[in-house]
């Protein structure tokens, strides 16, 4: 047992018998154990070199830090490093795909809103798409390998809506891919009234996903 505890038990003990008895003011009625434990101190203070402040459990911040488990604590510490780069690459990525919706909506109007075909914005968006895709998966690369050293308690969340969120982007980007194969097809046909509807179809997706991510990464973040 503590020194400090078995201490503090003694005073305990040594006061009882004090207030049981009410000794008459001025008198030195008190217990020999209670005279013998602050000896050394007559003005009635603390013993010298030492503090009757103590921690009765013993729960210092070293001896708290010392019960974690290293292992544990180095899961951790992984984690969180983890999920924090993890939502730097999200707003990275936010901003990449809101690009490409912007440069695929200028493209659009180029092309079909009597923009005169120029081409000017096909290859930007081309560069922002592919920038995009790689920056989502890298994002949920540390989300997916994160480890976890906890059971997460069932029920609905913040974390279950940006999951959810995440689903339905990671379905929008997906369909972006398959719809490029069928417009790179409907193109090389020379069918311009797939190759419009297909372009239609790109850009309501591409709308669609931006604010999933949006949705996504403000509930994780905010």
């Amino acid at each position: 047992m503590s020194p400090h505890v078995l201490r503090a038990a003694t005073a305990l003990l040594a006061l009882l018998p004090a207030i049981a008895g009410a000794a008459p003011a001025g008198e030195d009625h008190a217990p020999l154990q209670l005279r013998l434990l602050w000896a050394g101190d007559p003005g009635g203070g603390s013993p010298s070199g030492d503090s009757m402040d103590f921690d009765l459990f013993g729960d210092t911040e070293e001896q708290k830090e010392a019960s974690i488990d290293p292992t544990l604590a180095g899961r951790i510490e992984t984690r969180r490093t983890m999920l924090q780069t993890h939502q730097i690459l999200g707003l990275s990525t936010l901003a990449l795909m809101t690009t490409s919706a912007v440069l695929g909506q200028l493209n659009y109007t180029d092309v079909y809103g009597g923009g005169g075909r120029t081409g000017d914005y096909l290859m930007a968006h081309r560069v922002a798409t592919y920038s995009s895709a790689g920056a989502f998966l890298a994002t949920a690369t540390f989300s997916i390998f994160a480890p976890v050293p906890f059971e997460k308690d069932p029920g609905f969340d913040t974390a279950t809506a940006h999951k959810i969120a995440v689903i339905g982007a990671t379905a929008g980007m997906l369909a972006q891919v398959g719809l490029g194969f069928a417009t790179a097809r409907a193109a090389d046909a020379g069918n311009a009234k797939d190759l419009k509807r297909f372009a239609q179809i790109h850009q309501a997706v591409g709308y669609s996903t931006v604010g999933l991510m949006a949705i996504a990464t403000g509930v994780w973040v905010f």
